[in-house]
């Protein structure tokens, strides 16, 4: 008489195997759709991942009532209270077990070394992996659209109340937390970085409370690769902080020492034209580079224009363009153009002004007569424009006389050193350059 094959004797694909056709001979129908077999097996796996987690906590090693090493000082602590139950939520389902607890009279802080070993919060309903999908859905869209996208794909339902939980005992944790440590940790620095990017800036936040508005500050700090005149991937940092900058400060600063901020070449400071960004640079950086961000970099030059040309003038759609250009272009066309970088009186030359301005009625540049103003400012011809200009009063001249001696003054350098401050793209070079060259 042949013995009965005894579950141990199966392998693991035969268990598997015969697991699913058991399912299968249950769940079949003639009429299923693929979105019903798929959610039939997607609901096998997630009734046999419970069993799963349990039968591995078995596997552990009973915790015997002896003393502990405190996680803060170091002394061994003995059991204060032994074979508490606690149930927390896997991505396979909910999981319960006991464990002894220990309490520091001294650091006044009280522990679970299973807990530890096991990688668990100390606080909260949920495991590490399911905390940390919980949290990528609550950190990227609101409370109520989260629960929604998470009952999608999964098939255990969460609450919004559990995700306001998550983030406000997270979020707590990370303010307490020693910034430079959580730096450290969540993107260690393992050499110097040859070009390193500061980036900051700030606004103003609708929020509950008593005050309706508070002012946030964002910073990030991310490596340059010259060669490739890009950003490195995956190199940047990010701090925020809801309050001002005496609190945004110190923790830029500490993002900023796990860097080695000292021992980085060329260190460039980007802002958008806020005292209290050149300031912040000044104090964590004062060997920087500090740039205008592109868009005020443009801004401001179209406020010169206006000063330049009148409010209302058809040329400042040019000028604007033509700062573009200049701008992307870099320092050296600046120069050649008579447009000084760091302020001070450019070089005059041919269709120019006092202060290297370009005149309002004539050519810039490789351009044709026909191309003088802008498209939305053309009513006719060529000689039609230009008749236009000739019978311009000698009031309109003496006010570009004003606006453009009144550039000039302001483009003057102040006593002292020249601040380090360069339009957007014209550290293009320098971020090319050998700073051993210098």
């Amino acid at each position: 008489m042949t013995r009965k094959k005894g579950l141990r004797a199966f392998s693991k694909k035969e268990l598997l195997e015969e697991l699913a056709r058991r399912h299968a001979d249950e769940v079949y129908r003639d009429d299923m759709t693929m979105s019903e077999i798929e959610l039939a097996v997607e609901k096998l796996k997630g009734d046999s991942g419970d069993p799963g987690i349990e039968a591995l906590l078995r596997r552990m090693k009973p915790e015997k009532p002896t003393g502990k090493a405190c996680p803060k000082c170091g002394k061994r602590i003995p059991v204060k209270a032994r074979d508490r139950e606690r149930t927390v939520r896997s991505l396979s389902g909910p999981v319960s077990f006991k464990r002894n607890y220990h309490y520091c009279e001294e650091c006044r802080y009280g522990f679970y070394p299973v807990d530890r070993l096991l990688s668990l919060p100390e606080e909260g309903e949920l495991t590490s992996e399911m905390e940390k999908r919980v949290l990528d859905f609550a950190i990227n869209d609101v409370y109520g659209e989260c629960a929604a996208r998470w009952n999608l794909h999964y098939q255990q339902p969460i609450s919004e109340n559990l995700l306001r939980r998550v983030i406000a005992r997270v979020g707590a944790q990370c303010e307490a937390a020693d910034q430079g440590q959580l730096q450290h940790e969540l993107k260690p620095a393992e050499d110097v970085a040859d070009v390193l990017i500061v980036e900051s800036d700030g606004s103003l936040l609708p929020i509950r409370g008593p005050e309706p508005w508070k002012e946030a500050k964002v910073g990030v700090v991310y490596r340059h690769d010259r060669e490739a005149s890009e950003p490195i991937a995956d190199s940047a940092r990010y701090v925020a902080v809801v309050n001002g900058l005496g609190e945004f400060a110190p923790v830029l600063e500490e993002a900023l020492h796990v860097e080695r901020i000292e021992e980085v070449p060329t260190v460039v400071w980007v802002g958008d034209g806020a005292v209290c960004n050149w300031t912040l640079a000044d104090q964590l950086a004062p060997d920087a580079i500090q740039i205008l961000d592109w868009h005020h970099a443009v801004e401001h030059a179209v406020d010169c224009g206006k000063v330049l040309l009148g409010e209302e003038s058809p040329w400042l759609l040019l000028w604007q363009q033509r700062a573009q250009t200049l701008l992307s272009e870099g320092l050296d066309r600046c120069r050649a153009d008579g447009v000084h970088p760091r302020g001070g009186e450019a070089a005059t030359g041919p269709g120019r002004g006092a202060g290297g301005a370009q005149q309002p009625g004539r050519l810039l540049p490789q351009q044709r007569e026909t191309d003088e103003l802008p498209p939305a400012a053309r009513g006719g011809t060529a000689h039609r424009q230009r008749c236009r200009r000739e019978r311009a009063s000698p009031r309109a001249a003496d006010a570009d006389e004003t606006r453009r001696a009144t550039l000039v003054a302001a483009q003057r350098p102040p006593d002292g050193p020249t601040p380090r401050r360069l339009p957007h793209r014209g550290c293009a070079r320098l971020l090319r350059r050998d700073p051993a060259h210098d």
